[in-house]
């Protein structure tokens, strides 16, 4: 029952003309085997991000303009942030620059330019 309450009262809001920019979402990232999982997060500014790092060694989440950083993330540990309107879209692990990652748009469901998956992309079947 609180789950449809939750539910009901969020909808109220958005079908009223509430503050639509107040609504904001926790969205996960966890790097685990080498990878930012997911490699691309759909969030906008005011979305909350947190990161787990899930993997055997230290690692962190760096603007590839180096314009904002999470600071080293140790193994088993977690960090908590908010987006920035200004905050660059593609960011890297400076631990091990193979770790690409990116806020993607949430009106399109688009990566930004910035952002190259790690790998040449060929498979072999």
């Amino acid at each position: 029952m609180r789950k449809l309450a939750t539910f009901a009262a969020a909808l109220a809001v958005l079908s009223t003309g509430g503050a639509y920019a107040d609504f904001t979402l926790e969205k996960t990232i966890t790097i685990k085997g080498g990878v930012f999982f997911p490699p691309v997060m759909l969030a906008a500014p005011g979305d909350t991000i947190r990161i787990i790092n899930d993997d055997e060694t230290t690692h962190d989440a760096t603007a590839d303009d180096g314009s904002w950083t999470t600071g080293p993330i140790e193994p088993g540990a977690e960090v908590i942030f908010t987006v920035a309107n200004e905050m660059q879209a593609c960011f890297e692990s400076t631990y091990n620059e193979e770790l690409k990652g990116a806020f993607g748009d949430v009106h399109t469901g688009e990566p930004p330019e910035c952002f190259e998956l790690s790998g040449d992309g060929e498979t072999t079947n």
